[in-house]
């Protein structure tokens, strides 16, 4: 794990509209979209996706720029692993130390889409090796939406959900977040709030 790291980023639950809100000043032209392979990944200060269902969505952020994926595991195109690391490769510096990751998605009872976890734990294999420390939501039963702000080193998560009743109630945002997702983890390196 990378302890030269000096800074925490956030990870902020928001309602549908807030969410619309921030993707607007985000601007389309940094929306990583269907197909969902590594050829529609964004590498900006800010990026998001939507729809993350069965899909793994997989980021990398220094606190300066955001690589962003949205990985279907139905499209063939993605079933070579090997490509998909590669490409990272040439996009970030793995050696950075204030690399840090984020993965989102995954479903484990979907039968038309069985690749599903296994992608989902590619993707935290590819994070562990490298020693990228990296937060991670699995498994839901919503579609959600993920986004990037390096101006406030913020990640963005959203769906329908997340309101903003639940975000008055007296429980805590990991434990609204537990409701929405199978497996947490968030790295000592994040924080988790509303």
């Amino acid at each position: 794990m990378n302890n030269n790291i000096t800074f925490k980023s956030s990870i902020r639950l928001v309602p549908q509209g807030e969410f619309n809100n921030i993707i607007q000043k985000i601007g389309r032209h940094n929306s990583v979209n269907y197909p969902w392979t590594m050829k529609e990944s964004i590498l900006s200060e800010s990026a998001y996706t939507t729809r993350i269902f069965d899909c793994t969505a997989c980021g990398f952020t220094d606190g300066e720029k955001v690589l962003l994926n949205h990985i279907c595991p139905t499209n063939p195109e993605n079933r070579d692993f090997k490509s998909i690391t590669d490409f990272i490769k040439k996009k970030i510096n793995l050696a950075n130390n204030n690399l840090q990751g984020f993965i989102l998605g995954s479903k484990t009872d979907t039968p038309e889409s069985p690749n599903s976890s296994i992608l989902f734990d590619k993707f935290i294999k590819f994070m562990e090796e490298h020693g990228i420390p990296f937060s991670m939501f699995k498994g839901s039963k919503y579609e959600n939406n993920a986004a990037y702000l390096t101006s406030k080193d913020e990640w963005i998560i959203s769906n329908p959900a997340i309101t903003d009743s639940e975000r008055t109630t007296h429980l805590s945002p990991k434990e609204i977040t537990s409701k929405f997702f199978d497996e947490i983890t968030i790295s000592e390196l994040d924080e988790l709030s509303w």
